[in-house]
């Protein structure tokens, strides 16, 4: 069994960095959003497709109703669904993987 528990505590990490990346991408792309307005920047547009990848489907879950005036609070929302899914998902890994050991 704990040939399956390290299988778990493997998945949990490599997740837990994936949350992160996502979590820092979504973080710098709307700090370039505010502060860069040159769109050809290819460091922006990197960001950018990377966040999209998760803002996209909470722009469609919402239906638009996260934009105030001229503030868009889908990033804000998109990184605490990440969070959740880092405390519930990872979390639930890793005692699953300490229970199998």
């Amino acid at each position: 069994m704990f040939i399956l528990g390290n299988l778990f505590y493997g998945i949990a990490n490599v997740l837990r960095i994936v949350i992160n990346f996502f979590e820092i991408s979504i973080v710098i792309s709307s700090i370039f959003s505010f502060i860069s307005f040159n769109y050809h920047n290819p460091i922006r547009n990197f960001f950018d497709q990377v966040s999209e990848l998760i803002n996209r489907p909470v722009r469609r879950l919402f239906g638009g109703r996260l934009v105030v005036g001229m503030f868009d609070f889908t990033p804000f929302v998109s990184i605490l669904i990440l969070i959740l899914l880092d405390s519930f998902l990872v979390n639930t890994l890793f005692d699953l993987a300490r229970v199998l050991r």
